[in-house]
C-alpha cells in the first residue's frame, strides 16, 4: 500500500453549465439551438438539488470539491447582479465547509453570458475589465470562505475549439482571433489575480492560492521531423500561456487526458505534413475514442514540475466509460504514475477526478459518461463501482 503525502487533497471536479441546468442565458444555450445539437436542459439539476451533490461527495470521502461559478447566472445583464444566484453559491460553499470539504472555485469554465458574447466575447478587449468586475463581485461576496481560486479553465482549449476548430461558440476559424483571445484571457487572469489578492488584503483574510487550469497534452514524436514539429506544438499548447502568467500562479492546475504520437506523413489521410499515429494496441475511451495511456500522468507532471517548480494540483483527470468497466483500472493506473512522479520529487498537492456524476459534455451531449455516480429516477446520486473504489482511496489516502 502506497501512501500519498499528508494533507493531500482528494476531490472531484464539475463545471456549472454542465451540471446546474435550466440556464438559457449562456452562449452555449444559443449554440445548442443554432447547431441543432443535444441541449443541456436540466442537466444534473444541481442548481436546485446541490444537497444531493454534497451527499455524494460525502460518500466519496473527498476533502475537496472543484466547481465553477456560472457567470451568466451571476451577471445576466451588463452590471446587473443576480442575488438569488449569489445566495446559491454562498450556501453551497458554507455547506461544503461544514462537511470539511474544501471549495476550489473556478470563475470561468467555458460558458459566457449572452450580453458578453454579443460583444464578441474574449475577442473584445473590454472583456478584461468585465472579467475583473465580475471577479471583484464574486470575491467580495464569497472570498471569506474560499482559500483556492482558479480564474480560467483551459484557456487554450477554449480558444482553439472556438476560434480554430469552430466546434464551440462562436464557431470561427481565425488564427489571428485565436491569438487575440489567448492574449485577453492571459490579461484577464493577471488582472483578476491582482484583484483577488487586493480584496483579501482589504479584509485581512489569509492570502489565497490562485491559479488557472491547463489542459496539457502528451506529445511524442515517431521520427526526427516530427520532433521539430512537436517542439513548436508543445510550446503553443502546453507552455505559451503558462510562460506568460507564471508570476501570477500560486500553483499549477493540470488537467490530464490526451496522448498524441505524431509522425511525418505528407499528404496522407488528408493531412498536409503530419498526422496522429493510430495505435491498435492502446485501449480507447468509449464514445469519444480518446486513447488511454496512463503514463501521460507521469510524463506531464514531471515535465511541468521540472520546468516551473510550482506546486501542482491535478484539477481534472477522467475517462468516458459507459458501463463503468474500465474506470477503476484507469484511476489506479493514473494514480500509480502520479505517485511515481511524487516519489521522484514533484510537489503534487491534490487530485480531482472528472467528474462527480454523469453530466452534459458540451458538443457530445449526454452520451459520454465520465461520472463516479449515476443519477437515478429520484435524482439520487448513486455511486458506481468505480466511485466506491475512489472513495476507499480518498478515505485511506493510499493506493493498493
Amino acid at each position: 500500500m502506497k501512501k500519498f503525502p499528508k494533507d493531500f487533497k482528494w476531490g472531484v471536479s464539475t463545471s456549472s453549465y454542465q451540471i446546474e441546468g435550466g440556464n438559457n442565458n449562456s452562449d452555449w444555450a444559443l449554440w445548442e439551438e443554432k447547431r441543432g445539437i443535444e441541449k443541456a436542459g436540466i442537466a444534473c439539476d444541481s442548481y436546485r438539488k446541490y444537497d444531493k451533490d454534497i451527499e455524494a461527495l460525502e460518500k466519496l470521502n473527498v476533502n475537496a470539491y472543484r466547481f465553477s461559478i456560472e457567470w451568466s447566472r451571476i451577471e445576466p445583464k451588463d452590471g446587473e447582479w443576480n442575488l438569488e444566484a449569489l445566495e446559491y453559491y454562498k450556501d453551497l460553499i458554507k455547506k461544503l465547509k461544514s462537511k470539511g470539504i474544501e471549495p476550489f472555485v473556478t470563475l470561468f469554465h467555458f460558458s459566457l453570458p449572452l450580453w458578453i458574447s454579443e460583444q464578441k466575447g474574449f475577442e473584445n478587449k473590454k472583456s478584461i475589465q468585465y472579467f475583473k468586475r465580475y471577479t471583484e463581485f464574486i470575491v467580495e461576496n464569497l472570498g471569506a470562505d474560499v482559500n483556492f481560486w482558479i480564474t480560467i479553465n483551459e484557456p487554450v482549449i477554449f480558444a482553439s475549439l472556438g476560434y480554430l476548430d469552430a466546434e464551440w461558440p462562436p464557431g470561427k476559424r481565425s488564427y489571428r482571433k485565436y491569438l487575440k483571445v489567448i492574449k485577453n484571457l492571459e490579461q484577464s487572469h493577471i488582472i483578476s489575480y491582482k484583484k483577488i489578492n487586493e480584496v483579501y488584503k482589504k479584509y485581512g483574510w489569509s492570502k489565497p492560492a490562485i491559479s488557472m487550469s491547463f489542459n496539457n497534452s502528451n506529445f511524442e514524436a515517431k521520427d526526427f521531423l516530427s520532433r521539430i514539429y512537436i517542439g513548436i506544438v508543445k510550446y503553443i499548447f502546453n507552455y505559451s500561456v503558462i510562460n506568460k502568467v507564471i508570476n501570477y500562479l500560486d500553483f499549477i492546475g493540470l488537467n490530464v487526458y490526451f496522448y498524441n504520437e505524431i509522425e511525418f506523413a505528407p499528404f496522407k489521410e488528408g493531412n498536409l505534413f503530419f498526422r496522429k499515429v493510430k495505435h491498435d494496441n492502446l485501449e480507447k475511451a468509449d464514445v469519444l475514442g480518446w486513447e488511454i495511456y496512463p503514463k501521460i500522468m507521469y510524463n506531464l507532471v514531471t515535465d511541468i514540475y521540472k520546468r516551473y517548480k510550482k506546486d501542482i494540483y491535478i484539477t481534472e483527470n477522467g475517462i468516458s466509460d459507459t458501463d463503468d468497466s474500465r474506470r477503476e483500472k484507469y484511476i489506479k493506473d493514473n494514480l500509480r504514475y502520479l505517485l511515481k512522479s511524487i516519489d521522484e520529487g514533484a510537489s503534487v498537492k491534490g487530485y480531482f477526478h472528472w467528474t462527480l456524476s454523469d453530466n452534459f459534455e458540451w458538443v457530445n451531449g449526454y452520451k459520454a459518461k465520465f461520472g463516479l455516480c449515476y443519477i437515478d429516477s429520484s435524482s439520487e446520486r448513486v455511486l458506481k463501482k468505480s466511485g466506491e473504489y475512489y472513495a476507499k482511496i480518498a478515505q485511506t489516502n493510499s493506493l493498493n
